[in-house]
């Protein structure tokens, strides 16, 4: 459903669809590749031309089909990545993916697009954030009606509802940022990740240039059995897909008919009924709710996929393949909704204080 042209921009971004679109994640995999040779010939473990002949290779030169034969055979599509490169550079074969192992190589691809889909995610975030901070300076005498357990509780500032749903936003960023520190590292390692095939400290020096280069972290000794760092991302992403669900949920309850304090901008055709030609339904925040509820859901997840079993363990490694570029998508479609909902969105103040007149009125009554 993901991948509809009916139904795609509803779910994901087309930055984020970019981001995780195979033809990226296989330039990725050829990224690792390229940058591994190029520091192990830069310390001499590998021939300065075999590093330039891999560089020369594009995801224009691989037979991709091939690649997915090959996947369907071995089940890892680095196998046959190697073999057409090993192919494609002729006698410096041999030094392709040198002291390398699968994990490593899509591992640290993954990471690298994790990283892409994190600066897309902080950016509209920020976006989000300004938009609720100038929704809250404007309305910073508008008065609403609190409610606790469903019901009427007593008035209340408008500016309030609205920074508790900023100041919540805020915390997600600042752990989403929190978590990329943890979880976006390099995975250097080899068979079972000790490094095994270097002397001396070569491994460590070949590990260290490769983060440089990618921009990434490095942990020690290794991470391919210890998933936590990409669980912490998960995690944080999924979090910040509950927050933006609460908030559509709100919203979506306080543009109900019954209430009516909220409206999205109404255009001809947007939130049309099938059948009731009357209504003009809440699109923009129902679409916020449920791609929220998917991401958060989505997200949850992850910790299945951190129970590896001794030094790798393909059944829990799988899943990852799987679910961390799910939750990017449908966090980046949430986010998406969610700048949607608050440039678009009508805050009727009268009927906000007429409802506040009124329940003062009932309970002195009362």
């Amino acid at each position: 459903m993901l991948d509809y042209q009916i139904y795609r921009n509803c779910f994901s971004s087309a930055e984020m669809r970019r981001i995780w679109s195979e033809h990226a994640t296989i330039t990725a995999w050829l990224k690792v590749e390229q940058v591994l040779a190029r520091c192990q010939a830069d310390l001499d473990l590998i021939p300065a031309e075999a590093a330039a002949a891999i560089e020369l290779v594009g995801i224009s030169d691989l037979d991709i089909e091939a690649l997915a034969a090959e996947m369907d055979l071995v089940g890892r599509p680095i196998v046959g990545l190697v073999k057409q490169l090993r192919a494609l550079v002729g006698t410096q074969g041999p030094h392709v993916h040198f002291n390398a192992t699968t994990q490593d190589i899509m591992d640290t691809a993954m990471v690298m697009q994790m990283k892409l889909g994190l600066i897309e995610i902080e950016t509209v975030t920020a976006r989000l954030i300004k938009l609720l901070g100038d929704h809250t300076k404007a309305h910073s005498s508008t008065i609403i009606m609190g409610r606790t357990n469903g019901q009427h509780a007593v008035p209340m500032k408008l500016e309030v509802k609205l920074a508790v749903w900023r100041s919540e936003l805020i915390r997600r960023r600042e752990a989403l940022e929190q978590a990329a520190s943890r979880g976006l590292n390099v995975q250097i390692g080899g068979p079972i990740g000790d490094l095994r095939g270097y002397e001396g400290d070569a491994g460590e020096q070949v590990k260290t240039a490769v983060a440089a280069r990618l921009g990434l972290g490095v942990v020690e000794p290794h991470w391919q059995n210890a998933r936590d760092g990409i669980a912490d991302v998960v995690t944080a992403l999924g979090a910040l897909c509950a927050t933006l669900c609460k908030i559509a949920h709100n919203v979506n309850l306080l543009s109900s008919s019954d209430i009516a304090e909220i409206t999205e901008t109404h255009t001809n055709g947007k939130g049309a009924s099938s059948s009731m030609h009357h209504k003009r339904n809440q699109r923009t925040s129902e679409f916020m709710e449920a791609v929220s509820r998917l991401g958060r859901q989505k997200a949850e997840q992850i910790g299945e996929f951190t129970l590896h079993e001794h030094e790798r363990s393909g059944g829990a490694w799988i899943g990852e393949w799987v679910i961390v570029p799910e939750v990017f998508l449908l966090a980046s479609g949430a986010l998406q909704w969610s700048q949607n909902l608050f440039e678009d969105l009508t805050f009727h103040s009268e009927v906000m204080a007429s409802r506040c007149g009124t329940s003062v009125k009932e309970r002195a009554a009362g």
